[in-house]
């Protein structure tokens, strides 16, 4: 952990690091409720706000962008491998296979498109960067700039993983919220646009087509893991569907 935030960026978002205070105990800071990303952007209210919006996702880009950018050797021996999958759903966890078990009982069928797409093996990705591992709208503080917690999924892996997860959670709320893509596709653009500014490189067609599919994984494990978790949600029926279509926003915005 020392390692991480001994080259953590600090540009766009602050990243907060855990107090350890043991080998077996480590605390994190409470965030009072509604003080998360998650609370602002899964409320209607906040639909139309489209300065919050802008400079929000400008600094979780610029920040991501910058964190990806870090050189990998400085500290890569000090973290563990992401590359195969997050470490939320490690292939030894017991929660894991329940997670999977919930996957496979999904209506997909209701999200085709998205149930083919993650069937995909994109190609690799040309470079592994210092990832957060869970960059959840749900470890998001709604301070300014914007508090960034959650780290110990820190990792090497992917970079698109990680813009993955958060984009996940922003098409499932535009879902929620009736965003239409009018609003949507611009939002898409201006995190992908300072990302890659601040990444200091271009997502190529097959960067973009691997970020889609990564996507459409991501929520599917999303609805998985509660599923796993509160059992069966029959407005998943409902939902979906409506999930698809702002998933298909992304893929247009990437053109791909």
């Amino acid at each position: 952990m020392a390692a991480v935030f001994g080259v953590m960026p600090r540009t766009g978002a602050v990243a907060v690091p855990p107090r350890i205070h043991s080998d077996v105990l480590t605390t994190w800071n409470a965030v009072p409720t509604p003080g998360l990303l998650c609370d602002r952007i899964f409320n209607a209210a906040s639909t139309e706000d489209e300065r919050w919006w802008h400079n929000t996702l400008d600094g979780l880009a610029s920040f991501l962008g910058a964190l990806h950018r870090v050189p990998v050797d400085r500290i890569g021996p000090a973290l563990p491998d992401r590359t195969a999958e997050s470490a939320w759903i490690a292939l030894d966890h017991e929660a894991s296979t329940g997670i999977r078990q919930a996957r496979e009982q999904l209506p997909s069928h209701l999200a085709p498109l998205m149930a083919e797409k993650i069937g995909h093996h994109p190609t690799p990705p040309e470079t592994i960067a210092v990832v957060h591992g869970r960059f959840s709208t749900g470890i998001c503080a709604l301070t300014s700039p914007v508090a960034i917690f959650g780290w110990r999924e820190a990792g090497t892996g992917d970079p698109l993983s990680d813009i993955a997860y958060l984009m996940g959670e922003i098409l499932e709320a535009a879902a929620l919220t009736g965003v239409v893509p009018k609003l949507l596709s611009p939002r898409i653009e201006t995190f992908l646009m300072r990302y890659q500014e601040a990444a200091g490189r271009s997502l190529h067609a097959a960067d973009l087509e691997r970020l889609n599919v990564l996507t459409a994984r991501r929520v599917f494990d999303h609805y998985a893991q509660a599923t796993w978790a509160f059992g069966p949600d029959g407005t998943l029926r409902e939902v979906l569907p409506k999930v698809e279509k702002q998933w298909l926003v992304l893929r247009k915005v990437t053109g791909s």
